[in-house]
């Protein structure tokens, strides 16, 4: 989370000087290439059993939400996922409820409701395989994906 909100913060504070200067470094679209990568790169993790947003993940939906303010074209899929544990369906249910409150909190922050999807993939796609609390905790996420730019 700390990486993707420095680099939103820099490319938005660099961003205006590339712009604006013939001999940069940084290039528009290599800020805006690290700032969609801080994007889809930070999840919004959640306890177990629970929807609700946490205030680590309050704080990169925050950031999100600017990267999507600086970028009207961008439009996203919010993805639910959970761990192994519960039943394939009770599992897409709750991925459903993490997907739509991260959808939640990300329009009640002003972006519009028409740039953003909602799936949840339950149990079906882990980012660790592992069983243990680490790897189930690792699962439990909404992830954000870039569909339209």
């Amino acid at each position: 989370m700390k990486k993707f909100l420095m680099v939103l913060w820099a490319g938005l504070l660099v961003m205006p000087l590339a712009m604006g200067c013939q001999k940069t470094r940084v290039t528009q679209d290599e800020a805006y290439m690290a700032l969609k990568s801080a994007f889809v790169g930070d999840h919004v993790y959640f306890d177990f059993d629970r929807y609700d947003i946490r205030p680590d993940g309050a704080a990169i939906i925050q950031a999100k939400a600017a990267f999507m303010t600086q970028y009207p074209s961008v439009n996203a899929e919010i993805q639910g996922h959970c761990d192994e544990r519960g039943t394939e369906v009770y599992n897409m249910a709750l991925g459903d409820r993490r997907a739509k409150s991260a959808y939640n909190y990300i329009t009640s922050l002003g972006v519009s409701g028409a740039r953003l999807s909602t799936v949840s993939y339950g149990e079906e796609r882990p980012l660790d395989p592992a069983s243990n609390e680490a790897a189930w905790a690792r699962n439990r996420r909404a992830q954000f994906v870039v569909v339209a730019e």
